[in-house]
């Protein structure tokens, strides 16, 4: 019998829509992998990976049922992505290596993903134009992050105490709207308005987000509209992002201290 294990899923207060049903998923396949002698966080990061690198291959890779192998992996590696996170909370293995692996494969992700979309509709349409947006999607989700870290390493350039007051803000953000959304929660009224505030930044498009978008295209065979998606709306984040953080740094802004997305 499967030992039940706790439920560890970091609250999702901050984080965009998509990531608030992935990690539920792989918080009841946690049991499982717990069952498996030898797995380690690591692995299961380097098997999302793999995953996530043959999903994205398969857009252009042309044989029966291919797009629909892409919409059934890339789900399937994120719920991955995430698992990783929760074993090595859950096993207390966590290390900076596998952060470290965690983090820059993400990143790398997007890159091999944008790369095989825009490969794939010049294959099918012959319009190297693709490759414009699929190097526009892959700019402005780097830029992002790029700004994002210029923002942090500027404001500890300042002020040495920032990160240990960024996280005691963040439990204290924490700890307030979870009682917020418990009373609201308790009138239909109050309910539709926790999905908002859940769901409110549906335009904000991180990995989670990506892996969504381009599974549906698949399904549909419209790839093309995947990349415009991800083009203009990582562009026009980025441009966002890079005057409202430029904003805050020059007004000392304390909005510097609540969780920063990308």
């Amino acid at each position: 019998m499967v030992n039940k294990t706790p439920n560890i899923i970091e609250p999702s207060f901050f984080s965009n829509w998509a990531d608030l049903f992935f990690p539920k998923i792989a918080n009841k396949l946690l049991p499982l992998a717990l069952l498996i002698p030898g797995l380690t966080p690591n692995h299961v990061t380097i098997i999302s990976f793999v995953l996530y690198t043959l999903a994205s291959l398969f857009t252009f890779i042309s044989f029966p049922f291919n797009l629909y192998l892409t919409a059934i992996f890339l789900p399937a590696a994120y719920i991955l992505d995430c698992l990783d996170g929760q074993l090595a909370r859950t096993k207390k293995l966590s290390s900076p290596l596998g952060d470290y692996l965690d983090k820059t494969l993400d990143v790398f992700k997007i890159f091999i993903l944008t790369l095989s979309l825009s490969y794939a509709q010049f294959l099918k349409e012959g319009n190297p134009f693709y490759f414009i947006l699929g190097f526009t999607a892959c700019f402005g989700f780097n830029f992002r992050y790029y700004i994002k870290l210029e923002t942090m390493f500027s404001s500890i350039s300042h002020d040495s105490d920032y990160l240990n007051k960024c996280r005691q803000l963040r439990y204290e953000l924490y700890e307030k709207l979870e009682n917020q959304y418990k009373e609201l929660s308790k009138t239909i009224w109050g309910r539709l308005k926790v999905f908002w505030l859940r769901n409110r930044i549906l335009f904000f498009i991180d990995e989670a987000e990506f892996v969504v978008i381009t599974s549906i295209a698949a399904i549909f065979n419209r790839l093309d509209i995947a990349l415009w998606i991800f083009a203009i709306g990582h562009f026009t984040i980025a441009i966002f992002r890079l005057f409202e953080r430029g904003y805050q740094i020059n007004t000392s802004s304390k909005n510097l201290l609540r969780p920063m997305r990308k």
